[in-house]
């Protein structure tokens, strides 16, 4: 069977969990490994990471695969969150916000971890 890729965009980790968790049909050995890699890594349940991921993009204007990365590893320290925008093609991302915009940005984060129970 030939297949089509429609469209391509990020997934945060508690995203892949839930959808291979909720596949009908058997994983294959590395879909397994996949699943139990992001059950393992995974800081947030997936309606709490989608939740984070949109007011990231829209309080703070990231791309959704800055998003997603933030949602993935929750920095809960300014030098955290440096270090994940500071890696991505826009003009040194992280020189672009203020010290107050990555404090409210870990603040989200914190927020969102203590909805789930987390810290």
């Amino acid at each position: 069977m030939v297949r089509k890729v429609i469209s391509r965009s990020p997934l945060s980790l508690p995203e892949v969990e839930k959808l291979l968790s909720e596949s009908e049909i058997q994983l294959t050995s590395l879909q397994q490994r996949v699943l139990d890699y992001v059950r393992k890594h995974s800081k947030l349940p997936a309606d709490e990471a989608e939740e984070l991921i949109r007011e990231l993009m829209e309080k703070f204007e990231l791309t959704r695969e800055e998003a997603v990365q933030v949602a993935d590893i929750c920095p809960t320290h300014v030098e955290e969150l440096r270090a994940i925008l500071s890696g991505y093609k826009r003009l040194v991302p992280f020189l672009l916000f203020s010290e107050e915009k990555l404090q409210a940005i870990i603040e989200l984060v914190k927020e969102h971890l203590k909805e789930k129970g987390g810290e």
